[in-house]
């Protein structure tokens, strides 16, 4: 796994990851509770429309949801928290989509869910060089 501090939107690569929930409100808008993924939802007009189609037609998985940009299931649930289990099977899944593409996963699961990085790093140890975990900075 490689790691890097930097501003996940100033950085130069192909995609770049929004941790996700799976859960969608009422009006079929994703639920957008991470910092990166409220964030993303600013910048990009109708983010969340379209990440809820997605997860309603396709269900919790990796998606890409707009070029350059992909959803990272961390829960299950909106109610469930994070879970390294679902970490590592978005990490699989990730892996698979992006191939030797650059992208960019910001630290997953911690500040909102309360997992420590440490759990976090030995489920993400396994991604593949061209995948860098980052750690944002605004």
């Amino acid at each position: 796994m490689k790691e890097k501090t930097c501003n996940l939107w100033r950085e130069r690569a192909d995609y770049r990851c929004l941790p996700t929930t799976g859960a969608t409100n009422p009006d079929g808008t994703a639920v957008m509770t991470s910092a990166i993924a409220k964030e993303a939802a600013q910048r990009f007009n109708g983010l969340a429309a379209d990440l809820g189609r997605l997860l309603t037609s396709r269900g919790n998985h990796v998606h890409v949801i707009r070029p350059g940009l992909l959803s990272f299931p961390v829960q299950q649930f909106a109610w469930s928290g994070p879970s390294l289990q679902v970490i590592a099977k978005s990490a699989r899944e990730l892996a698979a989509l992006v191939g030797d593409s650059v992208t960019l996963l910001p630290r997953s699961g911690l500040c909102e869910g309360g997992l420590a990085w440490e759990d976090v790093a030995k489920v993400l140890e396994s991604l593949p060089e061209n995948i860098i975990v980052v750690k944002h900075i605004p």
